[in-house]
């Protein structure tokens, strides 16, 4: 969900630049900037739009036909509603419990509606997850409002919408907890805050302070479901608070709360009752920055065991074997990144018997390479020009297939990049960006930016990074460290004039010469 705007814009109905913590505008104008946050709509005297009047049509239509109202009672028919999904979830629990059959499919439904919610069959009532704690203040209830606003800013590149739900959904679904000692809460205010006032601020350290006290106390019981649960959301919330601070940025410290994060779910007993189709979102997030995590690994020090853990799939779609896309997720196909794992993975370690491929292994990364080449096609993945604009969901799961194939060339094949196929490739994936024009991810953006060859190209990558960078809405973090490492690649592929220093080896070098870990998820 984008930003629109400032509430002073909008009641002035000018365009607002967005800027935080107050719009450009009200401060060029010297205005009191109303912010971006949720904001009631009451009715007002003489606004029809926001009258709340009840209309008895029954009675109006009787008065038109001449009919006597004071004989015939009329039963209002018009009714002031406000109900969500939870409500009618609610109502049919209750029906279903006092014996009332509402039919099949309201059944079926409900059964599966209260499943995600984790109701058990003795009709314990949920609590509504769309209401605060009532103890949260003012400040908090800003916050809490810009994360549901902002959700592209603080959790992109991935589906921020559908992750940010399930996000409030843990944070705000136990009634008996407080809002200092919820862990989820907190770092979402921690994360919010971050955004809002920048690295250096003292409600920002104050909230991911509480988090890590939170998290270290409950570390003896990560045996309950639930707490597993919410301690692994909170610490995957901090990994991003650290990616969005520019000084963590420059440290790579976002790799002592990723190492938490794998530690966690490879080593505790719990693990496996985490996987559930609900959470499926949250283990495709993990997963996501598990897989783009082995590319930093593989390219920043060799050798290097980075946290001792391979990623593995673990969404229940996945492991049902049903074909289920990480892209309904997070925007990356399940292939891509278990072909990247498995090209990265290798040279993670220094060569043992133990980390050889078995025969079964080389076989599944030949298929997967299969097929992530039948989904990009012989032609490319763009279609005919056509009057109906496409999916920018689709478009960014094809440009991550391409730099995925593009890779897998290079590592793997030791392609030199002038065959007509490669090519190929990277000029499919120079036209997606062109399409898309901004880029939140940043590793098919590395990938296909460091294959730039002429001015045209290289240009075009630029022209991408700087739109990135503009745009007030989305993610721009990444922009300028994966800019940099872009033009550091091509400045060395163009000193090498005759070709003779190999393309993975320039990876390396480029990567390596950085005094931190970084970061393309």
């Amino acid at each position: 969900m984008g930003v629109k705007g400032c509430w002073t814009c909008r009641e002035r109905k000018v365009r607002c630049d967005a800027q935080r913590p107050t719009c450009g505008n009200c401060a060029k104008m010297r205005r009191e900037c109303q912010g971006y946050g949720i904001q009631l709509s009451w009715p007002r005297d003489g606004d029809s739009k926001r009258a709340v009047v009840l209309r008895d049509v029954d009675a109006r239509r009787r008065r038109q036909r001449g009919g006597d109202l004071a004989v015939v009672p009329v039963p209002p028919r018009a009714r002031f509603v406000n109900v969500g999904a939870w409500d009618v979830a609610l109502a049919l629990a209750v029906e279903l419990e006092k014996g009332i059959a509402p039919g099949e499919y309201a059944r079926q439904h409900t059964a599966r509606y209260l499943r995600s919610m984790s109701m058990s069959t003795s009709m314990q009532l949920p609590h509504p997850t769309y209401l605060p704690p009532a103890i949260m203040n003012k400040e908090e209830s800003h916050l809490l409002g810009f994360f549901t606003e902002s959700t592209s800013l603080m959790l992109g590149p991935t589906d921020a919408e559908t992750l940010a739900h399930f996000i409030l959904r843990i944070a705000l679904s136990d009634p008996d907890s407080s809002d200092t000692t919820n862990p989820v809460l907190q770092a979402v205010f921690a994360l919010a805050s971050l955004q809002l006032h920048g690295s250096g601020s003292a409600n920002a350290f104050r909230y991911k302070r509480r988090v890590v006290a939170e998290i270290a106390s409950e570390a003896t019981d990560w045996l309950d479901e639930r707490a597993l649960l919410k301690n692994l959301v909170a610490t995957m919330l901090l990994y991003h608070y650290e990616l969005g601070t520019l000084e963590s940025s420059r440290r790579g410290t976002w790799v002592t709360f990723f190492c938490a994060v794998k530690r966690i779910i490879n080593t505790s007993p719990a693990m496996d009752k985490l996987v559930r189709r609900e959470y499926s979102v949250f283990l495709d997030w993990i997963y996501y920055h598990e897989a783009l995590s082995e590319f930093t690994v593989r390219h920043w020090k060799i050798p290097y065991e980075g946290c001792g853990f391979a990623p593995m799939v673990r969404s229940a779609g996945a492991l049902d074997g049903i074909g289920r896309q990480v892209e309904e997720g997070i925007g990356c196909p399940t292939e891509v990144l278990e072909l990247l794992v498995h090209a990265c993975r290798r040279a993670i370690v220094a060569p043992c018997p133990e980390m050889a491929y078995t025969a079964a292994e080389l076989e599944r990364a030949t298929v997967l390479e299969q097929c992530i080449s039948t989904a990009v096609g012989d032609f490319g993945p763009i279609p005919a020009p056509t009057t109906t604009p496409r999916n920018r969901r689709t478009m960014v799961s094809d440009l991550h297939r391409v730099a995925c194939l593009i890779y897998v060339n290079r590592a793997v094949h030791r392609v030199s990049g002038t065959e007509f196929r490669h090519r190929r490739l990277v000029r499919e994936g120079m036209l997606l960006l062109r399409e898309l024009e901004t880029c939140q991810s940043a590793w098919p953006l590395f990938i296909i930016g460091c294959e730039a060859v002429d001015d045209e190209q290289r240009l075009a990558i630029l022209h991408v990074c700087e739109r990135s960078r503009r745009d007030p809405r989305q993610r721009s973090s990444h922009v300028d460290s994966t800019g940099r490492l872009v033009e550091a690649v091509w400045n060395q592929r163009d000193l090498d004039e005759e070709g003779q220093v190999e393309y993975m080896a320039i990876l390396d070098a480029v990567i390596g010469g950085l005094a931190f870990m970084p970061l393309f998820a």
